[in-house]
């Protein structure tokens, strides 16, 4: 888990869009890491970007490249979307460990509690050869976690905040958590939760929007929230507007 190595680290920011949504690592001798910034992209994209650069640098460790040296050699690389780059003029960045990065790139958050970061940085769920470059595996919950076409959803609310929306469409076989940030680290805590609530409701049978609707009215949980029943289902044209709404400009 992150924070639990003293290792001093060197790094560079990812951009993409014009927005930093991760750093490229080196700790020590011995470990090269993708470590995404929660609040830049949607879940989505979290995990595509870390799993095309985690097979970046597992190919840079099987060629004989060292961490500093693989890391340095994405630099100028022309970004691609939904993945990012290292911008030519980058700055090598350098902390006192791992704790201290993930507390810069997302202030507000409680790793050794996050088990999104958990799922993005534990070695326990990744996997890597020679100098043990970190790769992460795509989190797989059974249903899609992103929709292009329409999707119904409802707000998450904590105490009388709403903290995201929960979003959920049969034909797409596709449900996902969208969080609200202006609501705070509770919106991303949340997400963690709705992705397991997910796993054991398609373990149960239940239908994306089943699984959604099964979920009203119950007792708040103090990390997911609830659904409450007085709240309207509504229907949006996709996941790209629902994120308008819960990230407007």
């Amino acid at each position: 888990m992150v924070g639990k190595d003293p290792t001093p680290v060197s790094y560079y920011m990812i951009r993409w869009e014009g927005l930093s949504i991760g750093a490229l690592l080196a700790q020590g001798e011995r470990n090269t890491r993708f470590l995404a910034v929660m609040g830049a992209t949607d879940l989505e994209t979290r995990l595509s970007s870390s799993e095309a650069w985690g097979s970046r640098l597992s190919k840079d460790a099987e060629e004989g490249f060292g961490p500093i040296e693989s890391i340095r050699r994405w630099k100028g690389v022309p970004s691609q979307p939904g993945v990012g780059g290292i911008p030519q003029d980058a700055r090598l960045h350098t902390c006192a460990d791992l704790d201290e990065l993930s507390r810069l790139l997302n202030p507000g958050h409680e790793p050794e509690k996050d088990t999104i970061n958990e799922r993005l940085q534990d070695p326990h769920m990744l996997y890597g050869r020679g100098w043990e470059p970190f790769v992460t595996k795509r989190v797989d919950t059974g249903y899609r976690i992103l929709a292009r076409g329409e999707v119904l959803y409802r707000p998450v609310r904590i105490g009388g905040t709403i903290i995201g929306f929960l979003w959920a469409s049969d034909a797409e076989n596709a449900r996902g958590y969208e969080p609200r940030p202006v609501a705070g680290p509770s919106a991303w805590r949340a997400e963690s939760w709705w992705i397991d609530q997910a796993a054991e409701a398609v373990a149960r049978g239940l239908t994306p929007v089943g699984a959604l609707r099964e979920r009203i009215g119950m007792p708040e949980d103090p990390v997911g929230g609830r659904l409450d029943s007085s709240d309207d289902e509504l229907i949006i044209a996709s996941t790209r507007d629902l994120r308008q709404i819960a990230r407007p400009p």
